[in-house]
Protein backbone atom coordinates (compact mmCIF):
# COMPACT_ATOMS: atom_id res chain seq x y z
CA UNK A 1 0.00 0.00 0.00
CA UNK A 2 2.83 2.26 1.15
CA UNK A 3 4.62 1.67 -2.66
CA UNK A 4 1.23 2.46 -4.48
CA UNK A 5 0.86 5.61 -2.19
CA UNK A 6 4.82 6.50 -3.19
CA UNK A 7 4.00 5.86 -6.89
CA UNK A 8 0.96 7.89 -7.15
CA UNK A 9 2.60 10.71 -5.78
CA UNK A 10 5.03 10.57 -8.23
CA UNK A 11 2.63 10.74 -10.92
CA UNK A 12 0.65 13.63 -9.54
CA UNK A 13 3.88 15.07 -9.40
CA UNK A 14 5.09 14.62 -13.22
CA UNK A 15 1.70 15.55 -14.16
CA UNK A 16 1.79 19.03 -12.39
CA UNK A 17 4.87 19.18 -13.90
CA UNK A 18 4.34 18.61 -17.45
CA UNK A 19 1.05 20.90 -16.77
CA UNK A 20 3.00 23.81 -15.41
CA UNK A 21 6.03 23.63 -18.42
CA UNK A 22 2.66 24.25 -21.18
CA UNK A 23 1.13 27.49 -20.67
CA UNK A 24 0.90 31.20 -22.02
CA UNK A 25 2.26 31.26 -25.41
CA UNK A 26 2.37 34.33 -28.39
CA UNK A 27 0.19 33.29 -31.37
CA UNK A 28 -0.58 35.00 -34.59
CA UNK A 29 -3.71 35.31 -36.71
CA UNK A 30 -3.61 36.17 -40.14
CA UNK A 31 -5.54 38.59 -41.53
CA UNK A 32 -6.75 37.20 -44.88
CA UNK A 33 -10.09 37.68 -46.54
CA UNK A 34 -13.10 36.54 -44.76
CA UNK A 35 -10.83 36.71 -41.38
CA UNK A 36 -11.77 40.73 -40.20
CA UNK A 37 -8.97 39.63 -36.99
CA UNK A 38 -10.23 41.77 -33.71
CA UNK A 39 -11.15 41.04 -30.28
CA UNK A 40 -15.07 39.12 -30.86
CA UNK A 41 -14.50 38.69 -34.73
CA UNK A 42 -11.00 36.54 -34.93
CA UNK A 43 -11.17 33.15 -36.72
CA UNK A 44 -8.21 32.92 -34.37
CA UNK A 45 -6.12 30.39 -36.78
CA UNK A 46 -2.96 31.10 -35.32
CA UNK A 47 -0.58 30.59 -38.47
CA UNK A 48 2.83 30.12 -38.35
CA UNK A 49 3.26 32.16 -41.95
CA UNK A 50 1.74 34.61 -43.55
CA UNK A 51 1.52 33.78 -47.38
CA UNK A 52 1.82 37.57 -49.02
CA UNK A 53 3.34 38.90 -53.02
CA UNK A 54 6.40 40.24 -52.45
CA UNK A 55 5.90 44.31 -51.58
CA UNK A 56 2.75 43.47 -50.23
CA UNK A 57 1.29 44.18 -46.65
CA UNK A 58 0.32 41.11 -44.24
CA UNK A 59 -1.57 41.70 -41.11
CA UNK A 60 -1.77 39.67 -38.13
CA UNK A 61 -3.13 40.20 -34.93
CA UNK A 62 -0.97 38.84 -31.69
CA UNK A 63 -2.16 36.95 -29.33
CA UNK A 64 -1.87 35.51 -26.05
CA UNK A 65 -3.35 32.03 -25.95
CA UNK A 66 -3.71 29.49 -22.91
CA UNK A 67 -3.52 32.35 -20.42
CA UNK A 68 -4.83 30.63 -17.15
CA UNK A 69 -5.86 34.21 -15.13
CA UNK A 70 -6.27 37.45 -15.50
CA UNK A 71 -3.58 39.46 -16.76
CA UNK A 72 -2.56 43.75 -15.84
CA UNK A 73 -0.45 43.90 -18.39
CA UNK A 74 1.46 42.04 -21.46
CA UNK A 75 3.62 43.06 -23.99
CA UNK A 76 6.14 42.05 -26.85
CA UNK A 77 9.38 42.48 -28.95
CA UNK A 78 9.51 41.96 -32.07
CA UNK A 79 12.56 41.09 -34.17
CA UNK A 80 13.03 40.77 -37.63
CA UNK A 81 15.48 41.03 -40.68
CA UNK A 82 15.14 45.22 -41.55
CA UNK A 83 16.99 45.03 -45.12
CA UNK A 84 13.87 42.72 -45.67
CA UNK A 85 10.55 43.24 -43.89
CA UNK A 86 9.44 47.17 -42.89
CA UNK A 87 6.64 47.23 -40.33
CA UNK A 88 3.63 49.32 -41.73
CA UNK A 89 2.15 49.83 -38.99
CA UNK A 90 1.35 48.71 -35.32
CA UNK A 91 -2.28 49.56 -33.92
CA UNK A 92 -3.47 48.11 -30.18
CA UNK A 93 -6.17 46.86 -28.65
CA UNK A 94 -6.61 49.89 -26.58
CA UNK A 95 -9.36 51.83 -27.96
CA UNK A 96 -7.12 54.61 -29.68
CA UNK A 97 -7.78 52.75 -33.51
CA UNK A 98 -9.16 49.33 -31.86
CA UNK A 99 -11.64 48.24 -29.15
CA UNK A 100 -10.02 46.31 -26.93
CA UNK A 101 -9.20 45.50 -23.44
CA UNK A 102 -6.11 47.53 -22.65
CA UNK A 103 -5.78 51.62 -21.19
CA UNK A 104 -4.96 53.63 -24.03
CA UNK A 105 -3.05 55.53 -21.46
CA UNK A 106 -1.16 52.82 -20.67
CA UNK A 107 0.30 51.69 -24.25
CA UNK A 108 3.67 52.05 -25.09
CA UNK A 109 5.46 51.30 -28.43
CA UNK A 110 8.82 51.93 -29.30
CA UNK A 111 10.24 50.96 -32.37
CA UNK A 112 13.84 49.78 -32.90
CA UNK A 113 14.64 49.83 -29.77
CA UNK A 114 17.27 47.36 -30.00
CA UNK A 115 18.65 48.27 -32.92
CA UNK A 116 17.10 48.22 -36.78
CA UNK A 117 14.71 44.97 -37.20
CA UNK A 118 13.29 45.54 -33.20
CA UNK A 119 10.15 47.12 -31.91
CA UNK A 120 8.61 46.64 -29.03
CA UNK A 121 4.89 47.19 -27.56
CA UNK A 122 3.48 47.32 -23.92
CA UNK A 123 -0.05 47.40 -22.75
CA UNK A 124 -1.55 47.49 -18.97
CA UNK A 125 -4.61 48.11 -18.01
CA UNK A 126 -5.92 49.31 -14.35
CA UNK A 127 -8.70 46.58 -14.66
CA UNK A 128 -7.89 43.01 -14.95
CA UNK A 129 -7.82 41.48 -18.62
CA UNK A 130 -9.79 38.27 -18.57
CA UNK A 131 -9.20 35.33 -21.46
CA UNK A 132 -12.31 34.92 -23.82
CA UNK A 133 -13.83 31.80 -23.26
CA UNK A 134 -10.87 29.84 -25.20
CA UNK A 135 -8.06 31.36 -23.03
CA UNK A 136 -6.85 34.13 -25.15
CA UNK A 137 -6.20 37.78 -24.67
CA UNK A 138 -5.56 39.76 -28.05
CA UNK A 139 -2.29 42.56 -27.85
CA UNK A 140 -2.21 44.18 -30.78
CA UNK A 141 -2.50 44.25 -35.00
CA UNK A 142 0.79 43.90 -36.69
CA UNK A 143 0.51 45.36 -40.10
CA UNK A 144 3.84 44.91 -42.41
CA UNK A 145 5.43 44.62 -45.81
CA UNK A 146 7.70 42.09 -47.32
CA UNK A 147 10.79 43.20 -49.88
CA UNK A 148 12.10 40.91 -52.02
CA UNK A 149 11.88 37.15 -50.35
CA UNK A 150 11.79 37.11 -46.76
CA UNK A 151 13.10 34.26 -45.68
CA UNK A 152 13.48 34.85 -41.99
CA UNK A 153 11.76 34.43 -39.34
CA UNK A 154 9.79 37.59 -37.61
CA UNK A 155 10.32 36.33 -34.00
CA UNK A 156 7.93 37.48 -31.65
CA UNK A 157 8.90 36.99 -27.41
CA UNK A 158 7.95 38.95 -24.06
CA UNK A 159 10.14 42.18 -24.07
CA UNK A 160 13.67 42.16 -24.18
CA UNK A 161 14.98 44.95 -21.67
CA UNK A 162 16.40 43.81 -18.38
CA UNK A 163 14.36 43.62 -15.06
CA UNK A 164 11.19 44.77 -16.97
CA UNK A 165 8.19 42.62 -16.66
CA UNK A 166 5.68 42.58 -19.39
CA UNK A 167 3.23 40.17 -19.06
CA UNK A 168 1.78 39.89 -15.47
CA UNK A 169 -0.96 38.39 -14.22
CA UNK A 170 -3.11 40.54 -11.74
CA UNK A 171 -1.89 38.83 -8.34
CA UNK A 172 1.48 39.43 -9.22
CA UNK A 173 3.25 36.49 -10.89
CA UNK A 174 4.88 37.34 -13.63
CA UNK A 175 5.02 35.40 -16.76
CA UNK A 176 8.28 36.67 -19.10
CA UNK A 177 10.56 33.53 -17.96
CA UNK A 178 7.75 30.94 -19.22
CA UNK A 179 6.66 32.13 -22.56
CA UNK A 180 8.20 30.73 -25.52
CA UNK A 181 9.76 32.87 -28.85
CA UNK A 182 6.82 32.43 -31.55
CA UNK A 183 8.32 32.73 -34.97
CA UNK A 184 6.31 32.97 -38.30
CA UNK A 185 7.55 34.08 -41.58
CA UNK A 186 6.08 36.14 -44.67
CA UNK A 187 6.91 33.72 -48.09
CA UNK A 188 6.25 35.78 -51.10
CA UNK A 189 4.55 34.01 -53.89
Amino acid sequence: MKRLANYCAVLFFLIGTVSSASGIEFAIDQLEKGNPGGNTASLKTFDKKATKDTGKEVAVDVWLKDVPEELISAGFWLSYDASKVSIVKIDVYDGTVLPGPWDKEMTRQQSNPGGPGTYSVFVCTLNCVKPDKKGDIIIAKVQCSCQDKCTKPIEIKPIAIKDFDSVVRCKGKVYNATIKPLTFTIHGK
